[in-house]
């Protein structure tokens, strides 16, 4: 599982995920580098944005995909940490799209590192739910 890191101000999971997973990989790079790489507003961080700052700095298989469940359960069973956009309403019942560094999954929950709350299991059925809100949004970083 890649080191947890919180995100730093209210609209910056993206850059905070990203670090995590870039963590892990070997880059450490702070959120603040990040937040300006991926052009981050008070909107958030699109994901072609945190695409291209993965690539910037040398991750440059980088990628954003729309997955199912079961592509999402094989990318975190080849060991990767996926980021994934997810609607908040089934999961904590707020409105709003967040986004969660995915480290592991099975038939009954999904563990993440959630840049607001630290490391969490969220109810699988619900985190699926959450996941189809955003039609499965998710980025992949690779060297």
């Amino acid at each position: 599982m890649p080191p947890f890191y919180p995100q730093e101000t209210p609209d910056s999971c993206v850059p905070a995920c990203l670090r995590m997973v870039l963590a892990e990989a070997g880059t450490v790079i702070s959120e603040s580098e990040l937040r300006r790489l991926c052009d981050c507003t008070i909107f958030g961080t699109e994901a072609l944005q945190a695409v291209e700052a993965a690539r910037q700095v040398g991750f440059v298989k980088a990628r954003k995909a729309n997955l199912t469940m079961v592509q999402l359960d094989d990318l975190v069973a080849q060991g990767l940490y996926p980021i994934v956009y997810v609607g908040l309403m089934p999961i904590d019942r707020v409105r709003g799209i967040h986004s969660l560094v995915v480290g592991e999954t099975d038939e009954n929950d999904v563990t993440v590192l959630d840049p607001l709350v630290g490391k969490r299991q969220v109810n699988r059925s619900h985190f699926e739910a959450a996941f189809r809100l955003t039609n499965g949004l998710t980025i992949m970083i690779a060297e």
